[in-house]
């Protein structure tokens, strides 16, 4: 069996390469990044309609080509809340949406969460569909967060390729767990997190969400994403969203102490591409000296 390669392309942007089938999360790419890809994806899965997750730039350049199948968005991607300009603010543009302004009609095509996140207060239905079975790759969805309206609801999505039995969880801008993602228990192998549950210095403490997302879940590995750093190759630009971390190793053990004795915590760094050697899913960590300097300062005194 060949080896698997993950990448986080910063912010929610994530994608795995199997060989037989490739597929991306939320793409987000900026600069050389966007310039030099080229169409590799069959797949590209949407959470919601935010420009940090949908993205137009992006998806004009991935969404072509003989390779690629489909797009798979929420339904605000395609009827967002009006006025787009007003209702979203800074997170959602009129020039922006819907989507198919971009991305061709027929390649595109909305789903809607199996597990939703009720707790009472709302009584909703929705037509579907609801899972996806593209040969080699089952799909399920979940509801994720950020939703503009109820009836607007967002996605996350639980894909698993079923020859290789591997499985990838992007739970989207999720805040907040609830009970129905109990049906996803140990179905995860990893699970790509944004935002739920973080705790900042002298911050309000969230971490009881992070701690009851993981018991609810169960995966088997976690991969913290949505986050920038001052890094020269970041590859999220300076002054784009999301923020900075002041501290990289600080947020990562944040995270590890409080789950770490729950699943095995990865600490990806954006842009890099990570091998998994197959069957067993485990990450190969390479890294190797590099000189910043050609002629050493030192020799000058």
């Amino acid at each position: 069996m060949k080896n698997a390669f993950l990448r986080w392309w910063g912010c929610g942007a994530f994608d795995v390469m199997l060989d037989d089938v490739n597929f991306a999360f939320d793409p987000y790419l900026f600069g050389q990044n966007l310039e030099r890809i080229e169409p590799c994806y069959d797949y590209i899965f949407i959470s919601h309609e935010h420009f940090d997750h949908c993205h137009p730039k992006t998806l004009q350049k991935l969404c072509r080509g003989e390779r690629f199948k489909k797009l798979f968005v929420n339904p605000g991607c395609i009827t967002p809340a009006l006025p787009i300009d007003e209702k979203y603010g800074d997170a959602a543009f009129d020039r922006d949406l819907p989507i198919t302004k971009h991305v061709a009609p027929e390649k595109v095509e909305v789903l809607y969460p199996k597990y939703l996140q009720d707790d009472g207060q709302w009584n909703r239905k929705f037509h579907g569909p609801f899972e996806l079975d593209l040969g080699s790759l089952n799909v399920e969805t979940i509801e994720s967060g950020e939703n503009q309206t109820p009836d607007l609801p967002t996605c996350g999505y639980l894909v698993t390729h079923k020859e290789k039995q591997i499985s990838f969880l992007h739970i989207g801008d999720l805040h907040h767990p609830y009970p129905a993602l109990r049906e996803l228990r140990d179905k995860v192998d990893f699970f790509i997190h944004m935002k739920l549950g973080l705790t900042e210095w002298q911050g309000s403490n969230l971490t009881d969400r992070l701690v009851e997302i993981v018991e609810l879940v169960r995966p088997k590995y976690f991969i913290p994403t949505h986050y920038r750093t001052d890094r020269i190759a970041d590859p999220i630009p300076e002054g784009h969203w999301p923020p900075n971390v002041t501290d990289t190793c600080a947020f990562i053990e944040s995270i590890r102490e409080a789950i770490g004795e729950q699943t095995q915590v990865l600490p990806f760094t954006a842009g890099v591409e990570y091998e998994l050697e197959m069957p067993d899913k485990k990450v190969i960590w390479k890294w190797n000296w590099q000189n910043s300097w050609s002629v050493p300062p030192w020799r000058e005194g």
